[in-house]
């Protein structure tokens, strides 16, 4: 089962004071000036900038969500890092 999951991490600038993140997903929704979209297991590899939200779905079935303005998500070898409040 868990090759079938996600690695996420989630990282902040020191000066924001927020708590990065880092654990296993089924997913992860975002935005970018295309819409939305989703990435999910074996997601090709992808770098977008993102905007507004982003929603992690984790094996515990609850919801990470994070709120900011503008940020980097970028998808390879089943990993997905998210660099926010750039």
């Amino acid at each position: 089962m868990a090759k079938d999951l996600l690695s996420v991490n989630v990282y902040f600038p020191i000066f924001m004071k927020k708590r990065n993140f880092s654990g296993k997903a089924f997913s992860v929704s975002s935005k970018n000036e295309m819409g939305d979209f989703d990435i999910l297991p074996y997601h090709s590899n992808f770098i977008t900038l993102i905007f507004d939200e982003v929603i992690i779905r984790t094996p515990d079935n609850e919801e990470v969500e994070y709120d900011f303005k503008r940020g980097v998500l970028k998808v390879s070898s089943n990993e997905v890092k998210i660099f926010l409040g750039i």
